[in-house]
């Protein structure tokens, strides 16, 4: 699969996408634009249908949109509708799409955006509902997904994208480290600290590593906090991080900290990947989208001595989710058009082709039980238990200010800036602010 794609590529995506959503005050600037026109469409109105035979999709630079080039010319003879591609890095895409939408002029009929940006786009009516077409289509298939896949592309209840990646947490580990120890494959979080100790004291190796570094450890953490049995928000909104759970989580990290690369401290998801395939590192968690670079010998030195597992699993059982969505813009003129485009790129009888085109691993149920694919790439086997108890990043429509609120306060307790206790205190005073609670 991704392994006939760019890793490069695939590794500046996730380089920025796991950044805290670069641009955020620009685009915090764009969206209020937006909310103060008069014209904006409804929900509904926006998902009215239309034809061309010529629609303009906006992707951004991954191994999925060379995936969906290879992919074209068979759905544009399927389907008579000839696609222009356009796009633009990940650290400009997605304010291009907003000032696209602000313009309302139709300019792109297929967009391809991170999910953390879903909520933003939604919340203020810039994507079509896809529901209605969603549940006349049995070439996609909505019932090959499991519910939280379904419910990945969902604001407010609401569908608009569809999964144009599955790329959850997963656990990676050198198999020769692990057999020279005799450590078995972790099932809970106390096992996998036990491991990284056992390693670190074993001089073989640095027992873990994670990313800590203050954009993006928001990510990690917020895993941990679930995995321990917390959350960022109640039922009824309020932020609830100045918990036992939230502290539990955060002294957790602190001992992973303890058994990682001394760079570790301010490691992104890039660099942790890096080390875990330069260095010597027992195990690391991150996530299946770099899949391409573990695997890739011009970027890994031990491409047959690593092996994947589920995550370790705590108080709770949830998997962080991330990937793409690819959607219709609602100033779109060619609504119905651009549906039959997707339909056929992305449907259920081409989902095997399309991974073999380069395309990351979608989740599909039919697809993380093909014996042939899961021979091929196991780790997309593992896909089917991530996806049942995945968990996306929250959607809302402040996860950028809130993530970057996150991970400057996680920082400082890891590097001992401030107390685990005062620097929670101050997390929960700061993000209850952003959310107006």
């Amino acid at each position: 699969m991704q392994s006939q794609s760019n890793p490069a590529k695939r590794r500046r995506h996730r380089r920025t996408a796991v950044a805290a959503i670069a641009g955020a005050s620009a685009m915090s600037l764009l969206l209020g634009a937006c909310s103060s026109s008069s014209s904006a469409p409804s929900g509904d109105a926006a998902s009215g249908g239309g034809t061309a035979s010529e629609i303009t999709a906006f992707l951004i630079p991954s191994p999925t949109e060379e995936a969906i080039k290879k992919s074209l010319p068979d759905c544009e003879a399927k389907t008579g509708v000839k696609v222009t591609i356009v796009d633009a890095p990940y650290s400009d895409a997605h304010q291009k799409m907003l000032l696209s939408f602000q313009a309302k002029q139709g300019a792109y009929d297929i967009v391809q955006y991170d999910n953390p940006y879903l909520a933003p786009f939604a919340s203020q009516n810039a994507l079509a509902e896809l529901d209605s077409y969603l549940g006349k289509s049995t070439a996609y298939d909505i019932g090959d997904f499991v519910q939280p896949l379904q419910d990945y592309s969902k604001y407010d209840g609401v569908t608009y994208g569809l999964n144009l990646s599955t790329e959850p947490f997963l656990l990676w580990y050198r198999t020769d480290i692990y057999d020279q120890l005799g450590l078995k494959v972790p099932t809970t979080w106390d096992e996998y600290l036990a491991n990284a100790q056992t390693i670190q004291e074993s001089g073989l190796a640095d027992g873990q590593v994670i990313a800590n570094a203050s954009s993006v450890n928001s990510w990690w953490w917020l895993q941990l906090l679930w995995s321990f049995g917390g959350d960022l928000q109640d039922a009824s909104g309020n932020v609830t991080l100045d918990t036992p759970e939230a502290q539990k989580a955060t002294e957790f990290m602190k001992s992973l900290l303890a058994v990682s690369p001394q760079s570790a401290t301010t490691a992104t998801g890039d660099d942790a990947t890096t080390l875990f395939t330069t260095q010597d590192v027992g195990q690391m968690i991150n996530y299946s989208g770099y899949y391409p670079v573990i695997t890739d010998p011009a970027q890994s030195k031990f491409v047959d001595k690593i092996a994947t597992a589920s995550i370790p699993k705590g108080d709770t059982d949830i998997t962080q989710l991330t990937g793409w969505n690819i959607g219709i813009p609602a100033d779109s003129k060619a609504k119905d058009s651009a549906w039959a485009v997707l339909e056929c790129l992305l449907g259920k009888d081409n989902a095997v082709k399309f991974i073999e085109n380069g395309a990351a691993a979608i989740g599909r149920t039919s697809v993380v039980t093909d014996p042939d694919l899961t021979a091929k790439y196991p780790y997309i086997a593992l896909l089917g238990p991530a996806s049942e108890t995945g968990r996306r990043l929250p959607a809302l429509v402040q996860w950028a200010e809130v993530s970057n609120q996150i991970g400057v306060h996680v920082q400082d307790m890891l590097t001992g800036k401030t107390s685990v206790q005062d620097g929670l205190s101050s997390m929960q005073s700061e993000v209850s602010a952003t959310l107006g609670n």
